[in-house]
């Protein structure tokens, strides 16, 4: 609800104010639909395409890293769900503000139950090319057995991760 609040508030400034053409937002939902059609599809452009320049500039194949995190999905693809989790926000004293939010999927194939956790920038005041997915793990994901937590799925075996070298859940730039 927040992230809404500030893209529309950022939306009225942008047509008011013309320096404020850079992009300083990314919004949960265009992140989980480029991660849901990249996981959908076996699409690792839709996914790189929401990655931060931090991931874009440290991994020598990015594509390649991120097609073989999706070819540890098996099976077919009966449903695909994601939630946004906590968050984290950090300001420089400066007026530079950085805002981190954590999102959590569950993919469910024909073959097994996965998870993918995601830590995507959504706000970032200074740098907008650090916009985006800061880290990715691809998990699999077991039936819970323990009476006092609420989801079905709990976290198994990583399989796949695929992070920035500076910058998740802290200061950066």
């Amino acid at each position: 609800m927040l992230e809404r609040i500030i893209a529309f508030i950022m939306s009225i400034l942008m047509t008011i104010f013309p320096f404020f053409e850079e992009k300083k937002i990314v919004s949960n939902e265009e992140v989980a639909e480029a991660v849901i059609y990249a996981v959908e599809n076996k699409d690792a452009s839709a996914m790189e395409a929401v990655m931060c320049k931090n991931i874009k500039d440290n991994y020598d194949d990015l594509t390649g890293e991120i097609n073989t995190m999706l070819s540890y999905i098996e099976g077919d693809i009966e449903s695909i769900s994601w939630e946004t989790g906590g968050g984290y926000s950090e300001s420089d004293g400066r007026g530079n503000s950085i805002t981190q939010n954590h999102q959590d999927f569950e993919i469910i194939t024909t073959e097994c139950v996965y998870g993918i956790s995601v830590v995507v920038e959504t706000y970032n005041s200074f740098s907008s090319d650090e916009l985006g997915i800061r880290a990715i793990a691809l998990d699999s994901l077991i039936k819970n057995t323990n009476p006092n937590i609420s989801r079905e799925y709990v976290y198994g075996e990583t399989l796949y991760k695929i992070f920035a070298t500076e910058g998740i859940k802290e200061w950066h730039d």
